[in-house]
């Protein structure tokens, strides 16, 4: 059952906060959200977890999403980190306000986790960012692994929330179009490594790499003299990962008749058999 607690409707949430609280309720929990304290400061999402007609799990939630990051951008690590931690969860007006919400419910303040959902974490940095929140007591969501999680699961049915039914069509009229999909990924916005690692991920895919066998071979061609491999990485290949004992023997005939091929073993026999005249 989704339940969800909006306190005050006059105000709208953020994109990315109409998302989180999405998947919290997703996920069974009551939430409450657009909390403001009296300085009319931002207190994040409460996210209440029932067992039964008790509370059993208390989540207090900041989102703090921007398509660039701004995490990793210092040199005192630490030093940022803790002043974060400070004004999302410390403050005193935070912290009063999230205990007046939280009084009703008669929850116990050791039942509460600190969480704080962030947009674009540098992977250089992940684990060192994620390691120093954790020895805060705050436990970091990246906000890309909520949007898949929402974006996967999302059906036909129709959604009232603008922002939801805004992804719906995102997923099932834009991003069902194979065409227009692969001209995202050569965009500008994506870069070099972006789009490498996206082919990688692609390729582990055992139904992606069945649609190959539909592929001609001028495209197979192309992209094999696009890999940049060597010629011995290529023999290499051929040996131990596409031959077999079956198809070897019909692979190496096939290679030498095909007429460049020909004059180049042509080339070396003669060459080897000056060598050993020369010997003898």
């Amino acid at each position: 059952m989704i339940r969800d607690a909006t306190i005050i409707r006059g105000w709208v949430m953020s994109a990315e906060k109409e998302i989180v609280n999405y998947w919290y309720n997703k996920k069974g929990l009551f939430t409450i959200n657009n909390i403001k304290t009296r300085s009319n400061r931002d207190a994040g999402l409460l996210a209440l977890k029932f067992d039964k007609d008790s509370v059993d799990e208390v989540f207090h939630i900041d989102v703090s999403c921007s398509i660039t990051n701004n995490v990793g951008e210092t040199t005192n690590l630490g030093k940022s980190i803790s002043r974060i931690v400070d004004e999302k969860f410390e403050d005193n007006g935070i912290a009063n306000t999230i205990n007046t919400y939280l009084n009703q419910f008669s929850v116990q303040k050791q039942k509460i986790k600190r969480i704080l959902v962030l947009g674009a974490v540098p992977k250089s940095r992940r684990n060192e960012i994620i390691n120093k929140f954790g020895e805060k007591e705050v436990e970091v969501i990246e906000f890309e692994n909520i949007l898949y999680d929402v974006f996967e699961q999302l059906d036909t049915q129709y959604y009232k929330n603008d922002i939801i039914r805004t992804l719906q069509l995102t997923k099932f009229l834009f991003l069902s179009e194979p065409a227009k999909l692969a001209k995202i990924l050569v965009n500008d916005n994506f870069s070099s490594n972006s789009r490498k690692e996206f082919l990688s991920s692609i390729l582990d895919n055992d139904g992606i790499v069945k649609e190959f066998r539909k592929t001609n071979v001028e495209r197979l061609a192309a992209i094999l003299k696009s890999s940049g491999l060597k010629p011995n990485e290529l023999a290499h290949m051929l040996e131990h990962n596409i031959l077999n004992k079956r198809t070897r023997k019909p692979f190496f005939d096939s290679l030498t008749e095909q007429e460049k091929i020909r004059k180049v073993v042509h080339k070396i026999i003669k060459k080897k058999e000056t060598e050993l005249q020369k010997f003898f």
